[in-house]
Order: structure tokens, then sequence, then C-alpha cells
């Protein structure tokens, strides 16, 4: 397939400015987006979200029902070079710096959409299901970046998607963790914005919690997809941000590595789970491992539990538990129904005032 472009060079990139039809697009373009199939496996998994049905169907719709639909919006799409091969371009004119030519796509070469993922369902959803053939030969402008790491095309999407409401959160968290292995902090800082920098620790660690075969946070949390999940109840987004007290650098928990850090976040939460157990047996049902649960827990554990188990270099599973223990009825089952007495603690004030309640318990029993 060849396609007519316009080459050019962008910070020493080469790009390629060109058209295809609708038709070439689904045929030699592929998305990457997250597998349920795969699960936590980050290092295999997509980086874009899951399709959203509905909004690639009503694109579909638009496509048929205009006799002239107008879509001037481009497709990005991404060569991988020189992993799948270095594209052919056979120039014809010159001039200004430009390149005009055509670009050769040989047979089964693949093209990676990084932006256009829904407009090229709804196309195939056009063609296939609503029977408009006519849309074949639709034309549509592309972009096609060339000599692109594969950090840099997941940074692309980012920058382009990150500030769209429609974009889930845990989707750009997912993000900073694909992208980790090939930024600086300093990067993943100034992309993450003021007030996120937790995020940039605190994404890993959630995914490998979340990945977790065993445990009580073993299949808990929501994966970044639209597939149902009857006993996952919390979000990826949510379990992260929890974390900030944890990993802040305030904490003297955040001089841990990583693996100790999991591991200690694994007894703790061993420990909730032998005072309630039946609250971990039935998570839909009970708020503990909900957002009322992780960030008002989290906060205990950052500013009491953990900093006496370090004071004490005990950090058993008994230990833990004695002290927790020592809030009474609100670390029981009953107190954390998700009808029950911990509905009146909604909100982030809420959580920092329930928080608050068992720490002054456990603090009367064991002084910091």
């Amino acid at each position: 397939m060849n396609i007519p472009a316009m080459k050019m060079e962008q910070a020493g990139r080469v790009l390629y400015l060109g058209r295809m039809t609708a038709a070439d697009l689904l045929s030699t373009c592929v998305t990457t987006e997250w597998d349920p199939a795969i699960g936590w496996d980050i290092e295999r998994q997509g980086y874009q979200r899951a399709p959203v049905e509905k909004h690639y169907r009503a694109i579909g719709r638009f496509l048929r029902d205009h006799e002239d639909p107008f879509m001037p919006t481009g497709a990005l799409l991404s060569a991988r070079e020189p992993e799948y091969g270095v594209l052919e371009f056979n120039t014809i004119a010159r001039t200004d710096g430009f390149e005009f030519g055509e670009l050769v796509i040989p047979d089964g070469r693949q093209l990676f959409i990084v932006d256009y993922q829904h407009r090229w369902r709804g196309f195939r959803h056009a063609i296939d299901d609503l029977g408009v053939q006519a849309l074949a030969d639709y034309v549509i402008p592309v972009i096609i970046m060339t000599q692109v790491p594969r950090y840099d095309e997941i940074l692309q999407f980012y920058l382009i998607n990150s500030k769209q409401k429609r974009i889930v959160t845990a989707l750009g968290l997912a993000l900073l963790q694909t992208m980790a292995g090939g930024a600086s902090k300093e990067e993943l800082y100034s992309l993450v914005g003021p007030g996120n920098r937790h995020r940039v620790r605190a994404t890993p660690l959630a995914f490998k919690i979340a990945a977790s075969r065993s445990g009580p946070w073993a299949g808990r949390i929501k994966q970044p997809h639209d597939v149902p999940e009857p006993g996952a109840v919390l979000t990826l987004n949510s379990f992260a941000d929890s974390l900030q007290p944890i990993v802040s650098s305030r904490s003297r928990l955040s001089d841990l590595s990583d693996d100790q850090l999991l591991d200690v976040l694994q007894r703790y939460w061993l420990a909730i789970a032998e005072l309630m157990p039946e609250a971990f047996s039935n998570a839909p049902g009970y708020s503990i491992q909900k957002t009322p649960g992780v960030f008002s827990m989290h906060i205990v554990a950052a500013k009491t539990v953990l900093k006496i188990c370090q004071r004490d270099d005990d950090m058993s599973v008994g230990n833990m538990t004695q002290m927790l223990a020592a809030a009474g009825p609100r670390m029981t089952g009953d107190f954390w129904v998700s009808k029950g007495p911990v509905k009146a603690y909604g909100g982030s004030g809420g959580h920092r005032t329930l928080a608050t309640l068992i720490r002054t318990e456990i603090e009367r029993q064991f002084p910091l």
C-alpha cells in the first residue's frame, strides 16, 4: 500500500503527514488496549483504556446518518521503527525542508493507533455492522511517527488524553506505571502535576498489591476496563491515592524500600482482616476495603500503628492486631457494614475524623 505523504522532521524525529482511506486504516492499524485476560502484568499490558461501546457506536451512527460526514481530526499513528522495520519513502519533490512523495506500507505491516481509537472503531461499526460500504473510501488525515520508542508513544497518548474527563484516572495511573522504566522521577512529577507527586511511587505499589494472588487484596482492586468483577470493590486510583500519607516524604515509612513497604502493608491488612474476617470474605457488603476504609486506615497506619511498630522494632501481624483491637467497636465488622455506623464518615473530612478517633483509642493504650 502506498500512501501520499509529506515527510518532515520535528525535534530530530521523522513524521509523515498523509492520508489513508477508512478501509486502509481498518486493515493496517491496531490499538493497544488494556486486556483483562492479561490482568495486572503491566509489562505485557496495553496502555489504552478498553473501548466504550456507547461512544464508538454513536460515531458509527453519525457516519451513517450524514450524507457527507465531516471529521477533519486526523489519526496519530506510530510505525515503531526499527522494531517492526523501517518504512520506505519514495520522494517525488522537495521544498523548504519538506519532501513530498509516497510512503510504502508493506503487506502485513501494522501501524499502531496512538490517538483515534474510538473513531477507528466507529468506522468499523458503520461499515461492518451498519452496512455503509461507501465509507470504505472515506479519506482520513494521518500523522505517522516513525523513530519513536514505546515510552514516547505512551507519553504522547498521556499528554493528549490525561486532561480529558472521559479518560479514567485509573488508566492515567496505569500509564505512569508503564512509563516508569523510561522516565526520571522529575519528569513523572511534572506529568502528574502539583499535589499528585505521591502517585509516582504509589502507583507501582498499587499495581503490585492489585496483582496479589493471595491475601486480603487478591481480586479486590478493579482493573481499568468495563468488564464486571463481582469481588472487586475499589479502583486502582483510590487505592494509590490512599497511600499518600504512607509514601509521603514526611513519613518515616517512606524510607523503606518498595518490597519492604509492600510486606508491611500486607501484614497490616492481614491484621485488620483478623479482627473482622466476615468483612473480608464479603467485601461488597462492607466498607473496610472501599474508599472510607483505605483512606482512614492508611492514615492510622502512617501516623500511629506502623510508627509504633517501627519504634518498637516489631512489625509482626500479632503486634499490629493487638494495637488495632484497642480501637474497640470501630475495628469490628459491625461498624464497617456498608450501611452501618461507618456511613457517618463520608468524604475526605469524614475519613480524617474516623482515623483520628481510631488513633486516639490506640494511642491511649499504646502511647507514642
